[in-house]
């Protein structure tokens, strides 16, 4: 039958678990077996039509380690409900002391009080779910009937519908609705089938289950949705993992497991614990903590963590947790993680490569330095032999000579102190901190830009006036920031210009 394929599928998105798929026996003729979170109804036109389905499906149910509710009909009492149903579980009456079942009046579940309060109803339905998966059943089943309505009740009621359904399609519950033909319209069948995954009808004197052509389209939807959801989530290069509330994995894509050395299946329901390093000193992180955070809006933005390999390892990754809004579940996070192995491994490398290069051109530089300031120290030698020869000479020109070989011996050795600079400045080292003139930094720091900027059209202007400018620091980097400062002003002034002359 269609309508299990399409529950069955419908429930393999609920995100409670893999349990979902299982399917159950209804121990209704016509109908088969259903899966968790059918939400069924019945038409009747008389009581033994409706005991026809209800001892059935509550046999069932109890044979199966299912906690059963019964909420009885007006025309059916608690009385005669438990008289038909001990005739196919003869030993009721033992399940009854024990709590496995219970059978209701309509007045003690739906009419507690004047009027019907839909909320306080879809609370007991999830108060007793929860006793009874913390007793050790397997799942629920339920059926109430609705012969109890009148008119000015009917809109509350459909309402009701809407709000329990989300919670039997998210559970391991099963659900039997049961309607008289009396009671309904035809505006009212088509609101009650509207609500519900089929509909038992009785025709030709078999029970025949006829499905929801709106809740069909809408699961076949639902499972288009789901596959292009699978595909994209299982193709994604990210980790994705879903947690509930407790932080057990509910779903997880195949890099996620990847990401950290286990199986697909060893991650579904294990505690996303199993991921989370330990935090500051030995106490490891309980994922409790990690939803405390994402509570506190700690993930509006991605961050980074070290979580942990199935080897013991360390994983860097970088993670944001946002939460699945889906009312009247329990709260799911999904944790989107990727992985900062590679990337930590290229800036290793980028740092190795930077500190190489570095490493290079301090070699070369003190190899240039070496080789050029050999023969700079040779030509201020001979420049001063020649100046010293011309000193001896008496008339102007000799005076004139002597003053152009004196600027010639600054010019070398200031060649020489510039080849000096850069040399402490292309060098790695530790920081030297030692007592320093600013305007001696300033000053040595200009001569390493002077070309820079004369190929600018720069003119460097130095107005060095400082009452005190000694300082304590390491030379060479004070010199690398101001070159780095006085750069970035020669290119500054050097795209203003250019605006100014229409080329920007």
């Amino acid at each position: 039958m269609n309508f299990h394929a399409a529950r069955a599928l419908k429930a393999t998105v609920t995100l409670t678990g893999a349990n979902r798929e299982q399917l159950r026996p209804s121990g209704i003729k016509g109908l088969g077996d259903v899966p968790w979170g059918a939400h069924l109804c019945q038409f009747y036109e008389s009581d033994s039509e409706l005991l026809e389905i209800l001892v059935p499906y509550f046999a069932a149910g109890l044979a199966s380690n299912e906690f059963c509710m019964w909420i009885t009909s007006e025309t059916i009492s608690r009385s005669r409900a438990i008289e038909a149903l001990q005739k196919a579980v003869p030993q009721l009456p033992v399940l009854l002391d024990e709590g496995r079942v219970q059978i209701l009046d309509f007045r003690d579940w739906y009419k507690l009080t004047d009027n019907f309060d839909s909320g306080r109803v879809c609370l007991g339905w999830s108060g007793r779910y929860e006793a009874a998966l913390a007793r050790g059943f397997e799942g629920m089943r339920v059926s109430g009937d609705t012969s109890w309505l009148n008119e000015d009740e009917w809109e509350d009621f459909v309402h009701y519908e809407d709000q329990v359904d989300p919670l039997i399609g998210s559970s391991r519950i099963i659900a039997l609705c049961t309607y008289s033909v009396t009671a309904c319209d035809t505006t009212k069948t088509c609101e009650v089938l509207s609500s519900h995954d089929c509909a038992l009808v009785r025709r030709g004197g078999h029970w025949r289950a006829i499905e929801s052509y709106g809740r069909r389209r809408a699961e076949q939807a639902l499972r288009e949705s789901e596959v292009r959801l699978r595909a994209t989530i299982g193709s994604a290069s990210d980790g994705i993992i879903t947690v509930d509330e407790n932080g057990e994995v509910t779903l997880a894509n195949p890099a996620a497991a990847a990401m950290f050395g286990y199986k697909l299946e060893e991650l579904l329901g294990e505690s996303i614990g199993l991921l989370l390093e330990r935090g500051r000193g030995s106490r490891r992180r309980r994922p409790v903590d990690l939803l405390k955070i994402a509570d506190r809006g700690y993930f509006e933005r991605r961050r980074e963590f070290g979580w942990r390999h199935k080897d013991g390892s360390t994983v860097p990754v970088e993670c944001a947790v946002s939460e699945i809004g889906l009312e009247r579940l329990r709260r799911h996070f999904v944790i989107c993680v990727q992985d900062l192995t590679e990337r930590r491994r290229a800036e290793a490398r980028i740092r190795q490569l930077h500190s190489d290069r570095l490493l290079a051109m301090g070699g070369m530089a003190t190899t240039l330095a070496h080789e050029i300031n050999q023969p700079l120290t040779a030509t201020a030698a001979y420049l001063n032999a020649a100046r010293r020869t011309i000193a001896r000479m008496s008339d102007s020109r000799a005076r004139a000579a002597e003053e152009a070989l004196e600027r010639a011996c600054g010019q070398v050795l200031r060649a020489g102190g510039i080849i000096r600079h850069m040399r402490e400045f292309i060098a790695r080292s530790e920081p030297n901190k030692t007592r320093e003139r600013l305007h001696a930094l300033i000053g040595a720091a200009c001569e390493l830009t002077s070309a820079t900027a004369s190929h600018a059209d720069v003119r460097l202007v130095l107005d060095l006036q400082a009452e005190h400018d000694t300082i304590i620091g390491d030379a060479v980097q004070l010199k690398q920031v101001i070159v780095n400062l006085v750069r970035n002003a020669i290119e500054a002034l050097r795209a203003v210009e250019g605006c100014r002359r229409g080329s920007c």
